[in-house]
């Protein structure tokens, strides 16, 4: 019925020599047509082909022309609908056309007239179907740019964390105990600075990295004095100090650790201003340097080492504790002494991210 016509139209009324003027006029115009002789007839017609028009009337006895349009315009907004009436009211065409329908026409309806509105209602359906496909399309196009995106930056995330972690193996090269520490005072330093009430993401992400990479510039020491098991005579020590501005320097050639350099630079500051390099003191040290030192002195002093056994989580807290104006930050040791050993501790240390 639909081949070599411009448009799929549905005739609908209840009377049958409505319906025959319709279908003749239908075809020397050149539009594909099929017939509905009630509302009920029409909406079964709807859900099962695609029309682009319909000609429906809205005095039918079983369902009346409104309720249809309604119930048409319910889930379908492009199909156009020209209601045909012998009823002229000016209340009829108002809510005929607030509830949806592209035009009103009156019975006796002029032929020209009903042609021409029917080649423009296809012709704005034709530009309603355009612009809902161009959206459809804009929308798959954004939502595979947006996959895309995804999938870079995944792939990003993954080679900064290849690069933390190769970091990290290069100085594990120098200090076999080095990987497991900063793993650990990461997860620390995350849990401290979620304690305090720190949300923001990227501080909290540039905090465990810096946690993770704080002696990166011990690289830069020398194997006897780095490995040295007894104490450091005074010039060793001058050397050893400048592991902080040696691992400045690494990170800050790096963009996406730029922000890690608070905690590798002033780690060694104390509270009271005795620390190095700056002499900082109190909120002059970073507040990620603050949190990093009692994560570090809480893992240095609860793990074992070749000089003395790991000693307790209640006991490293007393250790800290008693530092605190000292050389720890009393805001951060306050921290410390809220958590249980199973709060702070409460997920596998496996990875930095």
């Amino acid at each position: 019925m639909w081949k070599d016509r411009s448009g799929k139209i549905l005739l609908v009324d209840d009377e049958g020599s409505i319906l025959e003027t319709l279908s003749k006029q239908m075809d020397s115009w050149g539009f594909g047509w099929m017939k509905a002789s009630s509302g009920q007839m029409a909406l079964r017609k709807v859900s099962e082909t695609d029309f682009d028009l319909i000609l429906l009337d809205i005095n039918m006895p079983d369902m009346n022309g409104i309720s249809v349009l309604k119930e048409i315009r319910a889930t379908n907004e492009v199909t156009q609908i020209i209601m045909i009436s012998g009823l002229s009211q000016m209340e009829h065409v108002r809510t005929a056309l607030r509830d949806g329908a592209y035009d009103y026409l009156v019975k006796p309806w002029d032929a020209d007239d009903l042609e021409l509105t029917i080649r423009r209602a296809l012709a704005y359906r034709q530009l309603l179907a355009e612009r809902k496909e161009y959206q459809v399309n804009l929308e798959r196009e954004v939502e595979k740019k947006t996959e895309e995106l995804s999938t870079a930056l995944t792939r990003i995330n993954s080679t900064y964390n290849e690069t933390i972690l190769a970091l990290g193996s290069a100085l594990e090269t120098r200090d076999s105990e080095t990987q497991e520490h900063c793993l650990r005072v990461a997860h620390y330093s995350r849990v401290l600075a979620e304690r305090i009430g720190i949300t923001d993401e990227r501080f909290l992400l540039n905090l465990e990295r810096g946690a993770y990479l704080h002696d990166i510039g011990k690289i830069g020491v020398p194997d006897h004095i780095l490995r040295k098991r007894s104490g450091l005579t005074v010039e060793e020590w001058v050397i050893m100090k400048k592991h902080p501005e040696i691992g400045k320097c690494i990170v800050e050639g790096i963009a996406f650790l730029h922000d890690t350099v608070p905690v590798i630079y002033y780690h060694h500051e104390h509270y009271n201003g005795t620390g190095y390099p700056q002499g900082l003191k109190g909120d002059e040290i970073p507040l990620e340097a603050r949190i990093f030192a009692v994560a570090d002195a809480l893992d240095a002093i609860t793990s074992e080492r070749c000089y003395r056994r790991a000693m307790s989580f209640k006991k490293a807290k007393a250790i800290i504790r008693g530092e605190s104006g000292k050389q720890f930050s009393p805001e951060v040791v306050d921290v410390l002494n809220s958590l249980t050993e199973r709060e702070i501790m409460r997920r596998e240390v496996s990875h930095v991210r």
